[in-house]
């Protein structure tokens, strides 16, 4: 007889180990807080420095015109100016537009030429009862007179703004999360493509894969779920 305390009650979950994805959830806002690399509080202020590869990303994403990497890092506030407001989807606050958005697509809000980044999780890819491998989506587009405009030697401004988020995620461990991979023997989706919208936009896609596994308990247990780590996402 299943456990009247049970999450599954009336039924028994008979299986221990399985994994029910009670991790996924918070995974896209954790993203977020690390590409916005905000001062948190604790004494961290992002270092302005073109070694760093978020440095580079926002550079590349905020200043449009040539050697954007000579600019300094955009603060805080210009950077919350930029990332979509689901709540104002159509009139961004300042002429740059959204240029940072966390979700698949958006009715684009623009006016001006404009470079942006879309992210999010894309495809779960079931390699047994006890991990999925999930992939993580970059597009980035960027307007045809922007793209090699930043007289320096990184000619393409979409193809430098996914070196830069490579370099900042690849390989590294998000805490209660996983490490982000780049390997399509994990993930069939991992890698880079490219390509146009056949009027004013340049695109490029970059994938990168995160292994999501878990123990579940039995449903009369006290606790359901105890992350054991894992890789990460794009896809």
């Amino acid at each position: 007889m299943a456990n009247v305390n049970s999450k599954y009650y009336p039924y028994n979950k008979v299986q221990e180990g399985f994994s029910d994805h009670t991790d996924l959830d918070p995974i896209p806002r954790q993203i977020l807080n690390y590409l916005l690399d905000m001062p948190d509080g604790s004494g961290y202020t992002p270092i302005d420095d073109n070694d760093y590869p978020r440095c580079r990303f926002w550079k590349y994403l905020y200043y449009d015109g040539a050697k954007p990497l000579n600019n300094p890092l955009p603060t805080p506030a210009q950077k919350k100016e930029v990332l979509f407001d689901p709540d104002n989807a159509e009139k961004p606050p300042t002429d740059k537009g959204y240029r940072l958005i966390p979700q698949v697509y958006i009715k684009p809000a623009q006016n001006n030429a404009q470079t942006r980044v879309y992210f999010y999780l894309g495809r779960g890819i079931a390699e047994n009862d006890f991990k999925t491998q999930f992939s993580l989506v970059f597009d980035i587009w960027t307007h045809y007179a922007q793209e090699s405009n930043t007289r320096s030697e990184a000619y393409s401004r979409a193809l430098a703004i996914s070196e830069a988020l490579y370099h900042a995620f690849h390989g590294v461990n998000m805490t209660g999360v996983g490490t982000f991979y780049f390997n399509r023997s994990k993930h069939p989706d991992c890698g880079e493509d490219y390509g146009n919208d056949k009027d004013s936009n340049i695109f490029r896609r970059l994938v990168l894969g995160l292994e999501l596994d878990s123990t579940t308990l039995n449903g009369n247990e006290e606790n359901n779920e105890v992350p054991i780590g894992g890789g990460l996402f794009l896809g």
